[in-house]
């Protein structure tokens, strides 16, 4: 078990069985921990953290797929990106910050011949990696030398005719063949699938894959602004109705299929949309967006965003050597909630969803202090509809 400790207590984690667990200062003294320094005050809130939990690194910006909706604009190795060397010098860095998971994504990563000399790096320093591809070159024998993976999914945005619905190419054939060879190997495997307009429908269709192919989640990403989407959201966005209708869609089918269900932090206003309880949201840790403390996005060529859908900033991985600050490096999206525009300002979830997926806000109305655009409370509010 890893743990860090933080002002509340600290952070735990394990493998096996599979958790991240957020504890007091009694729990850590219990698991036999000694008092930190960071205890040395009476504020025990759970805010900013001494270092993000995990981290989305691209491995790579080459891919060559060139998917129409690709939020990275992957294509061609990115100018500067690093080498061997540099990366185990950023994974250095990250452990030394005492993150817990590295998700390594791209572009895509199978087109980076030391994928995993890198990986299993991260886990000599004690860093868990994870690993999300869109199962192109899979074979066997690649397969198997996949087990220094924590969990491993593939991008699948539909099945059978439905996987090009965004992609522009039907490569369903060739996931289907890496998912079978993952599962094959006995290897943690789920999907990725980006939620837009066009592919809403066949959500069951997906469940139903995922079940007969016995994998274990599914996680479903919002399909935003960033990248190669920039050309296509506001035709592929999803509607209101659709916004309102997917968090109980996704528990029937979870529930149904039996396979795990999981939102990205930018579907958190659709899901308050319900009103569930908060007190039940704070215990099984449900977050917004927590971009540049919870989570950190970094490129192939080492610059820093927030999250992956941010723009890059000029900050550099390697500006981190000398210590961690979150209120240093990502003051204004850290103090989103106290200039909070109506209606967040006012709304019972603020502390939470934190305004929604700030990327979409950027790229709708200019800013990123403005609320989602997309938040289905927000659209209730400004047509006089009850939620």
């Amino acid at each position: 078990m890893r743990y860090r400790y933080e002002n509340f207590g600290g952070i735990i984690s394990s493998e096996s069985p599979a958790f991240l667990a957020y504890v007091d200062r009694d729990y850590m003294l219990s698991l036999g921990f000694s008092n930190s320094s960071l205890w040395n005050t009476f504020d025990t809130s759970i805010n900013l953290l001494s270092a993000p939990t995990e981290v989305h690194f691209a491995i790579t910006n080459k891919c060559s797929v060139y998917c129409p909706h690709c939020y990275m604009g992957a294509g061609t190795e990115e100018i500067g990106e690093l080498s061997t060397e540099l990366f185990k010098d950023c994974l250095n860095i990250l452990s030394s910050m005492k993150v817990f998971h590295i998700a390594l994504g791209g572009g895509d990563a199978l087109e980076r011949p030391d994928l995993f000399e890198i990986a299993d790096y991260a886990r000599k320093i004690g860093i868990v990696p994870n690993l999300t591809i869109s199962g192109i070159n899979m074979t066997p024998n690649i397969s198997e030398k996949m087990k220094c993976f924590g969990q491993i999914n593939i991008s699948m945005d539909g099945v059978y005719e439905y996987y090009s619905v965004f992609r522009g190419k039907n490569l369903f054939e060739v996931a289907d063949y890496a998912i079978g060879c993952l599962v094959k190997a006995g290897i943690s495997t789920g999907i990725n699938c980006v939620v837009g307009k066009s592919n809403f429908s066949h959500i069951p269709k997906l469940f139903k894959y995922a079940a007969k192919k016995k994998l274990n989640e599914i996680e479903f990403l919002r399909l935003k602004p960033s990248g190669r989407c920039n050309d296509i959201y506001y035709k592929e966005k999803t509607t209101f109705e659709q916004n309102i209708s997917l968090i109980p869609l996704l528990s029937r089918l979870s529930q149904k299929y039996g396979i795990t269900a999981k939102i990205d932090c930018s579907f958190v206003p659709m899901l308050c949309y319900h009103n569930p309880p908060l007190d039940i949201l704070d215990k099984m840790a449900a977050y917004g967006c927590e971009a540049g403390n919870v989570l950190l996005g970094i490129r192939s060529n080492g610059s820093v965003c927030g999250c992956s859908f941010l723009n890059p900033s000029n900050v550099s991985i390697f500006d981190f050597a000398s210590g961690y600050s979150a209120e240093k490096y990502f003051k204004d999206l850290l103090s989103w909630t106290s200039f909070a525009k109506e209606p967040c300002k006012s709304c019972t979830y603020l502390h939470l969803c934190k305004g929604g997926c700030h990327a979409v806000a950027h790229f709708v109305e200019g800013s990123i202090f403005y609320p989602d655009p997309e938040c289905p409370k927000k659209t209730s509010l400004m047509h006089g509809k009850r939620t």
